[in-house]
């Protein structure tokens, strides 16, 4: 997975909070580590050690339930799991739609998306996701690599991906434009699946 941007200030906030919560638990251990009068072979774990298990913790699990959503203390939404939908691509005048499934994997601060096309599979490179009023926004760039059935014409190349999120986080639709190696562009709509846990691949 790689760093993705986000217009939300919590990235800017959550550390602090966990740091404070982080002095407090250390705080609380040294209190019972002195009544208790542990030996000398038991080590109480510092506030940097504590801290690094909270912010481990709330990137790849906390930060993910609601809750915190409510009390506004998360905004990037979470669009990890698959989606599946078809594209039409200016390659053909959009004749054709072509089944597509994307894979997303995200914690708190990297993402990766993966598509999957009859011809081509893509990776993300690069992405952010836009929250503001409601409305949901990713925008990556990817690389393309054709499959070896693929038509001679069809080459290795980079794009960038515009997809709105809508109907709460259930389907996304927006357009990608290719390289100047392929100088095409498209249309994506996928919906997400609700029956499937997020696949892991490489």
């Amino acid at each position: 997975m790689h760093p993705y941007s986000t217009n939300s200030e919590e990235r800017f906030k959550v550390p602090f909070f966990l740091g404070a919560l982080a002095i407090g638990i250390a705080w609380v251990f040294s209190q019972f580590a002195s009544e208790a009068r542990l030996p000398f072979y038991v080590e109480v774990p510092g506030t940097f050690t504590i801290y690094a298990i909270l912010f481990a913790l709330f990137r790849g699990y906390i930060w993910k339930f609601t809750f915190l959503r409510y009390l506004h203390i998360v905004k990037v939404p979470n669009l990890e799991g698959d989606w599946v939908g078809h594209l039409m691509s200016s390659f053909d005048g959009a004749a054709d739609k072509q089944a597509v499934t994307i894979h997303i994997r995200q914690n708190w601060t990297h993402i990766f998306i993966k598509l999957t096309a009859p011809n081509s599979d893509s990776r993300s490179v690069v992405g952010s996701i836009y929250e503001s009023e409601g409305e949901t926004i990713l925008i990556y760039q990817y690389k393309n690599d054709p499959h070896a059935t693929a038509v001679e014409t069809m080459h290795a190349h980079t794009g960038t991906a515009t997809l709105y999120v809508e109907e709460g986080l259930l389907a996304m639709a927006g357009d990608y434009y290719s390289g100047r190696d392929r100088t095409n562009y498209g249309r994506i709509v996928v919906r997400r699946r609700l029956d499937a846990p997020a696949a892991g691949f490489a």
